[in-house]
């Protein structure tokens, strides 16, 4: 029997797995290879960074777990009464939970008397 047109000739140790034959898998098991594969995976970064612009300075705040704005705060060492948070033109309040990257610009506000 002649082979069809666009399939490839029987090797001499074919396992009968011609559906996969192009990816290499119908040579699982046997002694040799016909691709040297090397996979290899990123490491996907967890954290999520928040960016938070004051007094002409951007400041970096990074954690591998959602947190309130007045946590980031006292972590930069910001009073809280002192500033206004905005995001996309919008004032937010400082309980607000940020859980994926962002850019907050601080505003300073004003007091006393």
């Amino acid at each position: 029997m002649a082979p069809r047109e666009g399939f490839e000739p029987p090797r001499p140790r074919d396992n009968g797995f011609r559906i996969h034959r192009n990816t290499g898998l119908c040579d699982l098991g046997c002694n040799y290879s016909t691709y040297g594969l090397v996979i290899s995976v990123p490491r996907l970064e967890s954290n999520m960074r928040v960016q938070i612009k004051h007094q002409n300075d951007i400041l970096i705040f990074e954690s591998e777990e959602p947190v309130d704005i007045s946590h980031i705060l006292k972590s930069l060492g910001i009073h809280s009464s002192t500033v206004l948070a905005i995001y996309d033109d919008t004032i937010v309040p400082h309980s607000s939970i940020i859980s994926d990257d962002v850019t907050i610009e601080l505003v300073v506000v004003s007091s006393g008397g």
